[in-house]
């Protein structure tokens, strides 16, 4: 007789059969569901059934997709993965005290005790809602990177190919990044952005192998900092690895490197928590098991619970779409053209632009797949069938690859061998906000707001009236920095979970769906996670993928654009998701407005980029100027593009700034050299021959100037032991005038004040290292800035204050972060500060009555009696130290601003 536990997790089900005397008799692990699990189980519960040849007592569950079983059916047992996973790991592992879980979504460290055969759980945690140490970060990252044709994917009915595709996929990855060791991770705090570190690295031609081993650091380092934290853990007590990634050996050596322990991986690790609710099911004598059957009524329970809003296809109406050809050219005819490239973060566009009539005389339209190089190869291969055709007069490049691919186009010796000859050479890079704008003016000059949604960067533009009609003025424009929870990938992430392309069987799916559940848009994680709620209650597959549509316009339309009050008359939807119907219908929904899509949108970057290369090569032609291309040629997809990794100390020797040291990617094309991956103050970057003007050099030499203390690197050499020294951090609010007025300020009541170095690699990494993964890198460099000074004994206090900005007159009364204002109490949480160590006033910016007080109040707490009024003396004489930092400050950006108004 037999229990079996079924785990319904985010992705996966997991199957364990325990017998009567507590034996594990068989394990089925590891079988994804496509985000149709109700579907699924009756299969794998046929599969299962002749592997057994007694009597089933019980069927029980546990997992994210299981929570409203017991509600229709409620004799069935149902049990927490915190209570779940104990139980399995200790079957697994009989004496463990570590257990370290990732999932799909959700991740657990759990500390175990055990009381003869009783386990204790002494301790336990769990991931934040932050994606940045999940297994559906790493699996949609995979399957990005290595699934060259991904429609293919979707269009395959059976369901056991795709799981072989899938567990062919991990392999080759495995393999891929066997050979490499000691990579940092992407320096992010959530999944959304580490895909978009990666994306801008693979921009930036960073090979696959390299990209995934860096994936699999940073799950292994996210899991670290958000689950297990400050926590010090003893070596010599057992650890075990459970959940589907740690089945990668790397990322599990990874983990092991960053904890200081031996964990191992048992035998049917992913399988724990359904091995754990079978033993429960023993335990309890449980007699229920489900009918099959009867999944439909678990559906209709969880739909009776969400709110709904209408179904898509009736904004259908509201959608005005149109297809358009592409302009023919005669074999004998040549074309004087442009060319426009656009370098996406998922794809990869390029269009030929007729210089005499703007028309779009050819394109093409392909996934990158995480190699910018080989997606543009394939771009030119294709165009260059025509190439008889065309006589290029310039190519512009646009979009978050467009400074590599302009490199790799554009030979710099050709462009300065013909303008010494007299030519005028036009080609370049624009930025994105521009190309889109001039695509739809091409189109139709009476529209006045663009709604532009790419795969990693979503734009908004909206151009000024004059009276009723639109102008080419922009009125407002914005991009998106980081967060993507509007954007393509983020709604192809949610498509692929439910085995959907996003650019045909998704809008499909969507436009059939009678009601729309509504779920939370306000980030792409959270989408996500509501997402996997809809699949746990049973939603079906178009009801689902209908949500994620609308979630995705409503989050770019009501958290990026923000809302109503930002839109004009005529709108246009263009890019990617904007070819979907069911996505345009959605928009429709959300913003209330007809929503017009125009001929070949989803590559009005490319074109836009064309466009704009036209108009100023009509321009200087007016003039009576000759325009030619430094142009490689349609030939550069023969030409070998040999790559190098270099320091750039090592390459550029005086020239480098010395305060990074980049790592360099160099790549060597017909005899030039193309040089990326650097962020150098000094622009280097490039290879540039001069040292270009470093004004974040200049801010730190005016700091360290007005700074009256010493610098960490000079502690060696003066005696510190008679000195009250207290550190201040070249970070987060004390970076800049409260760093100087606080120096003054300690330095007058008899203080040291002691300044952190500028920021390096090592300080990032400190910082990275230990932060939740929710911060930003701009407090990972603060926690970093603070630990370094807080782990040297010399330096006897902190000054981490907490600053209250100063109340503006006018709307915005204060604009802060919680994070900065709160900076000195996470400074002590985390670095677990000794509290006479640490000096944490809550400063009220420009009130000095009550900064006096709060300074006087901590002196006091930690032993030093200092009077109200020498602390208020100190405050003034601080006053004017900062009035001097801000008067040479000033004086530096007047002569940038004139040095702007003379070029």
């Amino acid at each position: 007789m037999y229990y079996v536990g079924f785990d319904i997790g985010s992705s996966s089900i997991h199957v364990a059969v325990i017998d009567e005397e507590g034996k594990l008799k068989y394990v089925k692990e590891s079988i994804p569901h496509f985000g149709v699990p109700l579907k699924r189980l009756p299969e794998i519960w046929e599969s299962i059934k002749p592997e057994l040849d007694g009597e089933i007592l019980s069927t029980s569950f546990t997992g994210i997709g299981a929570q409203l079983f017991n509600k229709v059916f409620p004799e069935l047992l149902f049990d927490y993965e915190s209570v779940t996973i104990p139980k399995g790991a200790s079957f697994l592992e009989p004496n463990v005290s570590y257990v370290f879980h990732i999932g799909a979504k959700d991740s657990y460290f759990l500390r175990l005790g055990h009381l003869k055969e009783k386990v204790n759980l002494l301790e336990w945690s769990a991931n934040s809602k932050c994606g940045g140490g999940s297994g559906i970060l790493v699996e949609k990252q995979l399957k990005r990177l290595y699934l060259k044709n991904d429609s293919e994917f979707f269009q395959i009915d059976d369901y056991s190919q795709k799981i072989e595709l899938m567990r062919k996929l991990y392999a080759q990855a495995e393999n891929e990044v066997k050979d490499y060791s000691d990579i940092q991770g992407f320096n992010a705090r959530c999944g959304v952005v580490i895909q978009s570190d990666l994306i801008h690295e693979q921009n930036e031609g960073a090979q696959r192998p390299f990209l995934v081993a860096k994936l699999y650091s940073t799950v292994a380092r996210n899991f670290k900092n958000d689950v297990i934290g400050a926590r010090e853990l003893d070596p010599s007590l057992s650890a075990i690895a459970t959940g589907g990634v740690f089945s990668s050996d790397y990322i599990l050596k990874s983990f092991n490197m960053l904890t200081n322990l031996n964990v191992k991986r048992p035998k049917y690790h992913t399988a724990v928590a359904a091995i754990g609710i079978a033993l429960e099911a023993l335990e309890k004598k449980n007699k229920f098991v489900i009918d099959f059957n009867r999944l439909s009524e678990i559906s209709n329970f969880t739909k009776s619970k969400r709110p709904y809003a209408k179904p898509l296809y009736a904004f259908l109406d509201k959608v005005h779409s149109y297809e358009g050809k592409i302009e023919k050219v005669q074999p004998d005819v040549v074309r004087d053209v442009t060319i426009g490239v656009d370098g996406g973060s998922t794809t990869t566009k390029a269009a030929i632009v007729d210089v005499e009539t703007g028309a779009l005389l050819d394109k093409i339209y392909i996934s990158t797949h995480g190699d910018p190089e080989r997606a543009l190869k394939e771009v030119f291969r294709h165009l260059a069938k025509k190439s008889n055709n065309y006589n290029v007069l310039g190519v512009c490049t646009t979009g978050s690859a467009r400074k590599l691919y302009e490199r790799i186009l554009v030979s710099q010796k050709k462009k300065e061998t013909l303008e010494e000859e007299g030519y005028a050479v036009l080609d370049g890079a624009v930025d994105e906000v521009t190309c889109h704008a001039k695509g739809i003016k091409f189109h139709d000059e009476e529209i006045d707001t663009i709604f532009e949604i790419g795969g990693q960067d979503m734009k908004f533009t909206s151009f000024k009236l004059n009276g009723e009609e639109a102008t080419d003025q922009i009125k407002e424009a914005r991009m998106n920095y980081s967060c993507q929870a509007g954007a393509g990938q983020t709604l192809e992430n949610m498509a692929q979970l439910l085995g959907l392309d996003v650019k045909s069987t998704l809008q499909e799916a969507a436009l059939k769906a009678e009601k729309v559940p509504i779920i939370d848009s306000t980030c792409g994680v959270f989408m996500e996670m509501e997402e996997n709620r809809l699949i746990s209650e049973g939603f079906s597959q178009e009801e689902i993928a209908a949500a994620i549509v609308r979630s995705t316009a409503a989050s770019y339309f009501n958290k990026f654009v923000g809302g109503p009050q930002h839109i004009q008359n005529k709108c246009s939807c263009q890019g990617g998701p904007a070819l979907g119907k069911a996505f345009l219908a959605a928009m429709a929904q959300v913003t209330n407005k007809d929503i017009y899509a125009y001929p070949h949108r989803e590559l009005f970057g490319a074109w836009g980029a064309g466009l704009f290369l036209r108009e100023e090569i009509l321009k200087v032609k007016k003039e009576g100027k000759e325009v030619r291309s430094a142009f490689r040629g349609f030939e550069v997809v023969d030409m070998k593009f040999e790559k190098e990794e270099v320091m750039c100390s090592d390459y550029f020797g005086k020239l480098s700034c010395k305060v990074r040291n980049c790592r360099l990617k160099i790549f060597s094309i017909a005899g030039e050299k193309v040089i990326t991956g650097g962020f150098c103050p000094r622009g280097n970057s490039e290879g540039a021959e001069k040292v270009k003007v470093d004004y974040v050099e200049i801010f730190h030499r005016l700091f360290e100037k007005h700074f009256e203390g010493i610098k960490y690197e000079k502690l060696d050499e003066i005696n510190v032991d008679n000195e009250k020294t207290v550190g201040i951090h070249r970070a987060g609010v004390t970076l800049g005038e409260i760093g100087i007025w606080s120096a003054a300020l300690f330095s007058k009541i008899g203080f040291l004040p002691v300044l952190s170095p500028v920021s390096d690699e090592e300080i990032a990494q400190r910082g990275i290292n230990i932060a939740p993964t929710e911060f930003c890198i701009a407090m990972k460099l603060v926690i970093g800035h603070g630990d370094l000074l807080a782990k040297d004994k010399r330096i006897k206090h902190l000054f981490n204050p907490s600053v209250i900005e100063e109340v503006r007159d006018k709307k915005p009364m204060r604009k802060f972060c919680i994070y900065t204002e709160a900076e000195g109490y996470l400074l002590q949480d985390i670095l677990g500060l000794e509290e006479d160590r640490e000096i944490l006033p809550v400063l009220y910016w420009k009130d000095k009555e009550r900064s006096a007080q709060a300074i006087y109040d901590e002196l006091k707490r930690i032993g030093y009696n200092i009077s109200k009024e020498k602390i208020l003396e100190a405050i003034e004489y601080a006053d004017q130290k900062l009035k001097a930092f801000k008067s040479d400050l000033h004086k530096q950006g007047e002569r940038f601003l004139n040095k702007l108004e003379k070029k």
